[in-house]
């Protein structure tokens, strides 16, 4: 960015800072003042709200405790009068404890027996039995008066001096009963519906809200606070509320109150009123404090808006930084790639294209955050090779990918000797011992360059890159290449989403050498494209793994074995294998072995008729995690393999230590039978492998030679065009089920 766009850019971004904070400033302060005038209208329209039920309620519960009174003399009154008659009605003679009983279940507190005398002869607590009432007695006036039932007041007890409430009750033969409650029985349930006590038990859990209640002349009965407002109320003085059911604010020695007026009424007719003050101390240092957080909150807020946009306002360019640098390398990105190219001037310049070809592999065995350490030590390592090439610069492409421009060198050996260095970046870090680096090179001397096109032909180059061939320039033969490979990788797409006719696979029979029996099929892959025709099992299968296709792939071709598995199982009564290929990353994938006890399940097939057959360059990958899944598997009753063996990593050590089931010997091997050299490897490796247990089987017999030569070694295994070509499934049943004889017989 030039210093015109810089300056411009500059002022841009102080006006959008300054701007912003002025209209935030406005908003803020008349929203902090409508805020606050209406979070106190609001509460003062809760509180009269709230304060309106409270006193509605307060008002209904005084009026049922006025009332009450009356109904509890009703409810003592007949309680005196049934527990006589109860009693009177009692026709076995009277004991102590009948009575004691007789009092307990009538809620009375004493029972007295007469006789005809007015003589004591029976008591609930066995006290003043033989007591005769004297003259003058209200038991004795009771007596005399012929009354069947009489209902005294409170009085003193004439023997204890106990205040009581007693009844009377006369028997048929003129005998008596007197029934008794304790005065402070009754004073303590007179005490419960007393409205002074009511409405200190109302407030009692309120302190914010005082009650008083008002007689017909505007006196005080009752008050929650006596010393502040039950002392002579005048309410048109103090501007109180007259009418019932109305409101109003005023201030009562410092204090502001909200005041109702709510009309006590009992039975249809006015008994008086109750006035509600609602104490608004609390709710106006509510609102002050409301304001206060209002307040603090907005200017808060507004300290962090400013702080954020003048942190906005700093970091802007590192935002620019950012946007033109990878976060993980800090490598320049693609878009300085576009920006450095539009920009250049050179005679001539190369582009390469950097990745690690086995990268996604790595993620999986060791974990994404190992690979992002090895990312960024690939990072260093090409800024590194600035200080040795300083026209170099280094750029990262994509995820695993990295993009690095040579210009105006000096000649074709000096771009060699840069391609040599990134090759070597292998062997001085022991990061990328596992890596194999890919290099796809473009060059071009235009003066100017087309950054889409350069970024376009590296990729191709890239793509056409192998193990064995690291290095790719680009052509248009490679491009050509390029397009076939994202046909076939099209046609496998397609293949996978269950498309029917483009894959297929096909058996190769594997006999024993003594018997010549027929112990198992290859599952071999096959692939026919509709446009490019016959596709190589090599070609496809490299462009699965290459375009991240090969464990859906696997999938597929495990489920198509499986198939014909099952229907050689439910066919045939001899055991029968089927070997299938897989590969380290299929291998490795956590969903692996989920998906094999899936399609096994969904197909049928006992597990023990299934062979998995790895390729060496398992053995290149984390051993502990190999022999953890090879265990799993195993478990599931599924034979393993080792298949093309000698050409690789594996040894047989570490084919025991995996618990490997068979071994077989790759055709190379077999293809040297003549070479003495040869024959005695392949009988030392047959020999080992017997040492361990392990059946060998020999891949690509093809001449009756070889096959004596296997017999002579003890080999346990043939497969190969001798004893059969791959075939398809049809025929490969028919030999299963002893229908078709082969061209080829095995010689004991």
């Amino acid at each position: 960015m030039d210093n015109r766009k810089k300056r411009q850019y500059d002022k841009h971004s102080l006006f959008s800072v300054i701007l912003p904070l002025v209209l935030v400033l406005f908003v803020m302060v008349f929203g902090g003042y409508w805020a606050t005038v209406s979070v106190r209208e609001f509460y003062y329209q809760q509180k009269l709200q709230e304060a309106s039920l409270l006193a509605r309620d307060y008002a209904f519960s005084l009026s049922i405790v006025v009332d009450a009174k009356t109904e509890l003399d009703n409810q003592m009154y007949s309680t005196l009068k049934v527990a006589g008659a109860m009693v009177a009605q009692h026709k076995e003679p009277f004991s102590r404890d009948i009575l004691s009983d007789m009092a307990e279940n009538l809620d009375v507190d004493v029972i007295y027996v007469y006789d005809q005398d007015t003589t004591i002869t029976q008591s609930s607590d066995g006290k003043y039995i033989g007591w005769k009432a004297p003259v003058g007695h209200p038991v004795l006036a009771f007596h005399e008066s012929k009354l069947q039932y009489f209902i005294e007041d409170i009085r003193a007890d004439s023997e204890s001096g106990e205040l009581y409430k007693y009844g009377y009750c006369r028997f048929a033969d003129n005998r008596m009963v007197q029934v008794g409650l304790k005065a402070s029985t009754i004073f303590s349930l007179y005490a419960q519906f007393d409205a002074q006590y009511m409405i200190d038990t109302i407030t009692k859990e309120t302190p914010y809200i005082n009650l008083v209640y008002l007689d017909m002349v505007n006196r005080m009965v009752a008050s929650s606070d006596k010393d502040n407002l039950s002392v002579n109320i005048d309410a048109s003085r103090l501007k109180l509320p007259l009418q019932p059911n109305t409101s109003s604010r005023f201030t009562w020695e410092g204090k502001d109150y909200l005041v109702l007026r709510i009309p006590i009424t009992i039975k249809g007719r006015t008994a008086g009123s109750l006035l509600l003050f609602y104490d608004l101390q609390q709710e106006e240092n509510l609102i002050f404090r409301l304001s206060m957080i209002i307040g603090a909150t907005l200017l808060a807020f507004f300290l962090l808006f400013t702080i954020s946009l003048l942190k906005i306002y700093r970091k802007n360019s590192r935002m620019r930084s950012i946007a033109f640098h990878d976060e993980l390398t800090g490598l320049t990105n693609l878009r300085s790639f576009f920006q450095e190219l539009s920009d250049l001037r050179a005679e001539n310049l190369a582009c390469i294209a950097f990745n690690p070809m086995n990268f996604r592999l790595l993620n999986i065995i060791y974990g994404y955050d190992h690979g992002d350490e090895v990312l960024k030590t690939i990072g260093t390592a090409l800024s590194d090779l600035q200080t040795r090439f300083p026209k170099l610069q280094v750029f990262k492409f994509s995820d695993d990918r990295f993009l690095l421009l040579l210009s105006d060198y000096v000649s074709e050996s000096y771009l060699e000797s840069l391609l040599h260095a990134l090759l070597s970046l292998k062997h001085e870090n022991r990061m990328f011992a596992s890596l194999t680096f890919s290099l796809g090179v473009v060059e071009s001397r235009e003066g100017r360059y087309d950054a889409s096109l350069m970024v376009k032909q590296a990729s191709i180059a890239l793509n056409a890159c192998t193990v064995s061939d690291p290095i790719q320039f680009y052509n248009t033969t490679l491009e050509e290449k390029l397009l076939r490979i994202d046909t076939i990788e099209q046609d496998l797409k397609h293949a996978l989403s269950e498309e029917a006719g483009t894959l297929r696979l096909v058996y190769q029979p594997i006999f024993t050498i003594e018997e010549g029996q027929l112990v198992s099929f290859e599952a071999l892959a096959r692939m026919e494209s509709k446009t490019l025709g016959p596709i190589s099992p090599l070609e496809f299968i490299d462009i699965a793994e290459q375009r991240q296709l090969i464990i859906p792939l696997g999938r597929r071709l495990l489920s198509l074995a499986c198939d014909f598995l099952s229907e050689l199982q439910h066919k045939g009564n001899k055991p029968i294998k089927i070997a299938v290929n897989i590969s380290a990353i299929q291998l490795l994938d956590p969903s692996f072995i989920p998906s094999l006890k899936t399609i096994l399940a969904a197909k049928h097939v006992d597990p023990h008729g299934l062979e998995l057959e790895l390729t060496e360059s398992v053995f290149a990958q984390n051993l502990q995690n190999v022999a953890e899944q090879l265990k799993d598997i195993r478990r599931i009753g599924i034979h393993i393999a080792i298949d093309d063996f000698g050409t690789g990593y594996s040894s047989l050590s570490r084919i025991e230590a995996l618990e490997i089931d068979e071994v077989k010997l790759d055709k190379s091997f077999i293809d040297k039978l003549d070479n003495p050299a040869t024959e005695g490897l392949i009988g030392d490796i047959i020999s080992m492998a017997h040492h361990i247990e392990k059946p060998v089987v020999a891949e690509g017999v093809e001449t009756k030679r070889q096959q004596t030569l296997l017999i002579a070694l003890g080999c346990d295994l043939l497969q190969g065009y001798l004893m059969g070509k791959p075939m398809a499934s049809s025929e490969a049943l028919n030999l299963f089920l002893g229908k078709e004889a082969f061209h080829a017989s095995i010689e004991s």
